[in-house]
Order: C-alpha cells, then structure tokens, then sequence
C-alpha cells in the first residue's frame, strides 16, 4: 500500500521554504512594493509539491512500484479538499451576507474551484492573476491549488507507466526533463509581450513545467539516498555553498523581478524554477547548513500551516481592504489582517486539517458533525455553537449558489464600452452592447453621461468656468480607455471641436492599432491628449510606437491613479517619456487624485463628478500653459 513502503522523512527545513514561499507571495497580495517578485513563492510550492508526491510514491529498492491509487488520492483528497471546501464555504456566505455586490462574480469561482478547475476557468473568462482586485474574486487564488489537484490525479499513472517502460529512473528523469522544457517553450510560445500574461500564468500546460522540475528531482536526487556519512568536508562545503547561492537568487527575484519582464515567461520561470530545485535538493541533505537556519521553530510553525495560511490570505485581504488603500497599503491594517490569517489558519491546522489526516472523513464526521441528542448536553458551548452554524451555512451558500439570490445585471448591461465624438463635425457615435471578452481587463462599470446625451445641453455649456479650444490648435485628438469615457462630456464641453475616442479595458497595444486612422492629427497645430495604463503595462517599444504616430503634434500624457500592481511601472514610464520628448507634456493626475478617494467610484478606478472636474481642468491648465507659454 501507498505510505507504507515509501521512504520520506521528515526534514524541517522544507518547512522554512514554504514559510519564506508563502510570505513572499502574502507580501505581493499586501502589494508591498519591496516584494514585487512575491508570486514567485508559488514556483517553490510547485517544485516542491512535485519533489515530495514522486518521492512518496518511488519505492524504496528497485524500480517496481507497490503503489494503491486510490489510497494515494484519498489521501490527497484528505489533505486538500476539507480546509479548501470550509474556505469556500465561509467566504461565499460572507460575501452572501455582507458583500452581494461580488455574488455572481463569485457563483461561477467558487463552483470551478470545488471542481478544481478553476485556472482554467479564469482563463475561459480572462480573469487577470495580476489585477488582483480587478475582477474581484477573493478565491482566485485557488487557480494554483487546482493545478496541483490536477497534476496529482494524472502524475502517478504517469510515473507508473514510464518506469514500466523505461525500467531504469535515469532514463526516466531524461523524458521527465524534456517534458518540463517543452512545457516551459510553450509558455514562450504564447506569451505575446505588453498583453496580460494569465493565460501562460494560469494554464496547466505551461506550468507543468515547474511541477515537473521537481519530479525529475525526485528521480536524480532520491531522498532515501541522502547521508551526511558519504560527504567528505570539500563536499560539504561545495554543498553549503551551493544552497547558499541558490537561496540568495530566490531572496533576489523576489525584490527584482515583476510580473511584467518578457524573460519571465520566455525561460526566466524555468531558470528561477531550476534555481528551487538546486536549494531543496541542497536543503534536504542532512549535511546542509541552510537546513538547519531553515529549521528555526518560528519558520517550521509557518511552514506546517503554510496551506491554511496560502488558503485564507486572499479572500481575508480582498475582503477586508478599502479600494483606495489599495497598491498604499496602511501598515496598521496589513497587521490586524496578518493577525487575522494567522489565527485562521491555525484553527483550519488543528481542528480541520490534521484531525481528518488522521482520522479520515468518517471518524472525523462521527466525532465533530454528527449530532447525537444523548450527548448534546455534555457538549461544549462552542461545540454547540458550530453544529447549529453548520446547516444554516450549508443553507446561505446553497441558496446563493443556485441563482436564488443575485445582484441586478440589467444596470451593467446599459454601460457603454466604447465612445467616440467629434462634436466640430456634428458626428458622435456611442457602442452599447455589452463588453465583449476582450475588453473586461478592468473595465466593467463606467458612467453613462456621455451616451444619454451626445451634444451637450447648452446650459451646461454656460454653466462651465472654462475657454473655448485655444486658437493655437487647429484639432486636439483624446485617446483613452474608460476613464476618458467618464470625462468625454466634460472635454467636449471645454474644446468643442475636439475628437474623442475611448473603449473601455483599452491597452495601449490597441491604441497603436488605432493610431494610423488619425494620422492628420499629426500635425504641429494638432494637439493629442493620451489617457492610458488604467488596464495594464506595456512594453517600451509599444509606448514609443504609440508615440511617434504624432511626432509632430503636441502630445499631452496623462499619468494614472489606480489601485493596481502596475500604476508605478506605468506612471514611470510615462514621465520618462515626457523628459526624452520636447513635444511632449506629463499631465501629474496621479498626484492630483492620490489623497482624495472622494474623486472615485466604488471600484476605486471610474470617476465621481469632482474626479471628472478635476481631471478636467488639469487637462485643460496644461494645454493653456503650454499654448501661452
């Protein structure tokens, strides 16, 4: 039978990895600028992960595998499914209760992730890993524990088939090695630089590639012939030494690499994925040094809970975090929601997770959920409290999760996605129809001002404090995404001749498609307003691009406030652009609307009438600034 023939133990410093692994990946969900590279502490899980399962299941002697699949999957089963399933639960009647307006975004996550399919399920519905609040989803985290499920149920028929025909586990490793780089090429393959990268983030196929690193580690690096007997000192020094090396590279990639780096995803993964393998190999040695600093109580204490923990980070900071204190977090939060996860996670550890490991389901369900009237009085007050909790929960999620209670979608149906005016040729034109899947990045809500009236009321007119279009412009062009839809009436109102064109989730590589059909703006009497970022980086090239369509007109850049991992990257890149370029003038909203959530809408990114004033009339001092300076 499975786990009684195999040869793993205990090794305390693995326990320190997925501590360190986990916080890392805590701190990038904290948004704490230091740990941009936080999400590479899932890369360690999944090498470790597939380190652990092919060493449990690889015999002791020889090549023939005594291995039960059934018992291997319960077992599985036993460790994932019940702490993940209360989460679920606990979350989808919170959101129930307290928060509906995210219930039917929540209705087809929560089914997906108790199938474990929920990767591919944010792929089908392009759901951004990296606009992590975007779409909001406090269990799109489980995208990588649905990889994992996944992998455990295929691996081991696998394993079994290829040592049966390849015999020996050397040549086995080589065909193990080869199916991670070609997992790993094909990430290459898909991934197309300045465009979201969840697809190859999400997808089992191209992250296989580090679950398989870890199998093929197994196989060369055995742990049952790990002994600090067969070193000699040189040995062991080249051994610390090594580990040492391989952990700084890991403690380096967190604060140095982002999300946004091409060489991520065209061989950087694998690389930093191979740099995990050689610090758990050096780490499980008994003769490791770092084994030892990695086996200190506190990290150990982490990393035994490091499940509990990865599983209620998420949902905990998604649910309990302002949308403006987003990408600024307030350190006094951060900790009473450490506190929080913590405490959580320790309750899923003794009173969940390790019961049923070690009773199984039905010992389990005897003991703690079936209620027996002869000793209801001899229970505890919380014992109580829970047994009655746990139907009515069952009742909340159960009605939530069959339609009977929704948020209204017929508002978001009325929404525009995209706008387009010029109101100097007595011609405007307003999209309607719902948003189509290319443009839902972040996008899903903006104002219908524009659309209910395209030629503005001439009281409203006469009500503005602002001048008519400046004589030095023959024609002003204004290019954005939804946040130039919100102050589309508002513009057209100041400079009624100008040209509006504005979708909503647009990145700036569609912009540079659009680009060439107004190319008679590029002009020295033109003037260009750019609004974008709001949905996502992009590449230098895209932005130079972009740019040099209107070389010769007066560009003015207009830097984004949003609650989102990329607003630095962007509003770097932006006043850089703005320095290297004569023609070209940085319009500083982020600053403006930093300190003042009031300008926003719920959503932290759309804009309330003070935003759309404000954002306005800083457009507005800009041209006049420079036309008169």
């Amino acid at each position: 039978m499975l786990y009684k023939t195999f040869n793993q133990r205990y090794i305390p410093g693995l326990d320190g990895i997925r501590a360190l692994a986990v916080l890392a990946v805590i701190a990038y969900h904290f948004n704490f600028s230091w740990a941009r590279g936080g999400f590479l502490g899932v890369d360690i899980f999944f090498v470790l992960s597939g380190y652990l399962i092919t060493t449990s299941i690889l015999p002791i002697e020889g090549n023939k595998l005594t291995v039960s699949l059934r018992q291997f999957w319960i077992r599985r089963f036993r460790r994932l499914l019940p702490a993940a399933y209360v989460m679920i639960l606990t979350t989808f009647v919170w959101v129930m209760l307290f928060n509906q307006e995210l219930l039917n975004t929540l209705r087809g996550d929560a089914l997906s992730s108790i199938f474990y399919s929920s990767n591919w399920w944010f792929i089908f519905h392009e759901v951004s890993y990296f606009d992590s609040f975007g779409s909001p989803s406090p269990l799109k985290n489980l995208w990588s524990l649905a990889i994992e499920e996944q992998f455990y149920i295929i691996w081991p028929i696998l394993l079994i088939i290829g040592l049966y025909v390849f015999k020996k586990q050397s040549k086995l490793s080589i065909i193990v090695f080869i199916g991670a780089f070609c997992s790993a090429m094909l990430m290459g393959i898909l991934y197309q630089p300045g465009a979201d990268p969840s697809r190859v983030y999400y997808g089992t196929d191209t992250r296989s590639f580090e679950l398989l690193i870890g199998c093929w580690l197994a196989l060369v690096w055995p742990m049952k012939r790990l002994s600090s007997k067969k070193l000699s000192t040189e040995h062991v020094y080249k051994l610390n030494s090594i580990g040492l090396i391989a952990f700084s590279i890991f403690i380096l990639s967190i604060f140095f690499v982002d999300e946004y780096q091409a060489f991520l995803y065209r061989g950087g993964m694998f690389l930093i994925c191979i740099n995990s393998a050689v610090l758990i190999a050096c780490v499980c040695h008994p003769s490791s040094f770092l084994g030892k600093i990695l086996s200190l109580k506190p990290l150990c204490w982490i990393g035994s809970r490091s499940y509990g923990i990865y599983l209620w980070h998420y949902p905990i900071i998604v649910l309990s975090t302002p949308v403006h204190e987003i990408g600024n977090p307030v350190y006094w939060r951060v900790g009473f929601q450490l506190a929080l996860i913590l405490i959580i996670a320790e309750l899923s550890y003794r009173f969940i997770e390790m019961p049923i490991r070690k009773q199984g389901f039905r010992l389990y369900f005897r003991e703690y959920l079936l209620v027996n009237r002869n000793k209801w009085g001899s229970f505890s007050f919380s014992r109580k409290i829970s047994t009655a909790l746990i139907p009515l929960f069952l009742l909340i999620f159960f009605t939530g999760i069959s339609g009977v209670v929704g948020t209204d979608q017929q508002e978001k149906d009325l929404y525009p996605t995209k706008v387009e005016i010029n109101l100097g040729e007595q011609s405007s034109s307003i999209d309607q129809k719902t948003p189509e899947k290319n443009d839902t990045n972040l996008d899903k809500e903006v104002k219908t001002s524009v659309d209910q009236n395209t030629e503005t009321p001439q009281t409203e007119k006469n009500e503005s404090s602002v001048n008519p279009l400046n004589e030095s412009y023959t024609g002003i062009l204004a290019i954005g995404d939804s946040v130039m839809i919100d102050i589309a009436t508002s513009l057209s109102n100041i400079y009624p001749n100008i040209t509006i064109n504005a979708k909503i989730g647009r990145q700036v590589s569609q912009a540079v498609d659009l680009a060439p059909s107004y190319a008679h703006f590029n002009h020295q009497e033109k003037a260009v307003i750019i609004q974008l970022g709001t949905n996502g980086y992009f590449t230098n090239n895209q932005i130079d691009t972009l740019l040099n369509a209107f070389s010769n007109a007066d560009i003015y850049l207009v830097n984004t406030r949003v609650p989102r991992s990329w607003e630095g990257k962007v509003n770097n890149s932006l006043y850089k652009k703005a320095q290297e370029h004569d023609n070209i003038t940085l319009i500083d909203w982020h600053s403006a609307a930093l300190d003042h959530p009031e300008y926003f809408a719920s959503d932290g990114v759309h804009l309330e009438q003070k935003g759309i004033e404000t954002l306005t009339n800083l457009i507005q001092q800009s041209i006049n600034t420079r036309t008169n300076g």
